[in-house]
């Protein structure tokens, strides 16, 4: 099996178990208690389960795909990594909109960090594969000096 291929691979698995832990405090970022803090906490959840999605497909398509593969059957893995890359960045946008009192680094938990490195994982994998296969792929230039 391929290097990037196990990159990938590992990064569909990081992004599964990130997309289950806690992404924001919501206690700190919101200053709530009780009740309100879990009507809050699903809304936050919906980003954990297109990450997770995004992870299971990334694990799925990398076991499944058949060697030797093409640069061009590395590209929706690239784009799949790069939207839950987008995911965390538009979540980390919406945190420094509200801006808690107590800070960025307290109003945040692991499960977001882990979730960025995996698409982070992946789309270094993806790109990475691609760029390994037209490296491959492409004629070498003979020196016309002899």
């Amino acid at each position: 099996m391929r290097p990037w291929r196990i990159i990938i691979l590992l990064a569909g698995m990081l992004l599964i178990v990130a997309s289950r832990l806690p992404w924001m405090s919501v206690p700190v970022l919101f200053g709530v208690e009780g009740p309100s803090v879990e009507a809050i906490e699903v809304g936050w959840e919906d980003n954990g389960f297109v990450t997770g999605a995004i992870g299971f497909l990334l694990l799925v398509g990398a076991i499944l795909l058949k060697e030797p593969a093409t640069a061009r059957q590395y590209v929706p893995a690239a784009f799949l990594a790069a939207l839950a890359v987008a995911v965390v960045a538009g979540c980390f946008q919406r945190v420094l909109e509200i801006a808690p009192a107590a800070g960025f680094f307290a109003a945040t938990d692991i499960g977001i960090y882990m979730t960025l490195a995996g698409g982070v994982l992946g789309l270094v994998g993806a790109l990475g594969a691609i760029c390994s296969r037209r490296s491959a792929n492409t004629p070498r230039r003979t020196s016309s000096f002899g």
